[in-house]
């Protein structure tokens, strides 16, 4: 089977998120660590989630005091460059399109990667689960093909995730334990998000 064929501006994006993805896998050590399984590729959920981008470029954290501040104030939480990617999309117009969140958040079990996609005004549009431990994996399937990520389409800045609303048929005292990682993980992508729109607004 012949490999799909892309765009040359889809090979470079892709190209860069996996760079990206390598910078990433070097995570801080958490307790009970297991080899790392990929859920989703960056470069899929990108293409999925801002399908209208024709190009997109990284935001560098550029954390002032303030910013810091703001961050752990809300999430208990300091981004650091190795933890956390943003990337930027416009469309051919140069027009932006929207943003792209991934990080990492630590567990019991070993860290899992979130990817967030927001619109120009901060709506996401789409999370997803990137990359699991291959032992968290038995708790976050379930959530994941429980369309669990679907309840944080649609929010608002200012709308903390729901953790209870995450696929709540799936049952087990472990993985509603996952159900609250992942909205820690989107909680976290909300506050880098805001950073970024003000870092926008003020240029």
């Amino acid at each position: 089977m012949h490999a799909p064929h892309r765009p040359p501006r889809h090979r470079a994006i892709f190209a860069a998120l996996a760079v990206a993805a390598a910078a990433m896998a070097a995570t801080p050590a958490f307790a009970h660590v297991t080899p790392n399984v990929v859920l989703l590729k960056r470069g899929e959920f990108v293409k999925q989630s801002l399908p209208a981008a024709a190009e997109f470029f990284e935001q560098k954290l550029a954390l002032g005091g303030a910013d810091a501040a703001a961050i752990k104030s809300r999430t208990g939480w300091t981004p650091t460059e190795e933890e956390v990617k943003v990337y930027l999309g416009r469309d051919a117009g140069k027009r932006m399109v929207g943003s792209a969140i991934f990080l990492w958040v630590p567990s019991q079990h070993g860290p899992v990667g979130i990817a967030v996609a927001f619109d120009p005004a901060g709506k996401i549009l789409q999370a997803a689960v990137t990359d699991a431990g291959s032992e968290p994996l038995a708790w976050v399937r379930p959530l994941v093909q429980g369309n669990g990520m679907a309840a944080f389409a649609g929010l608002p800045l200012d709308a903390s995730p729901d953790p209870a609303k995450v696929a709540p048929a799936v049952t087990g005292n472990m993985s509603r334990y996952f159900a609250e990682v992942l909205a820690e993980g989107v909680l976290r992508a909300q506050a880098i998000e805001r950073m970024s729109l003000a870092a926008a607004g003020a240029k």
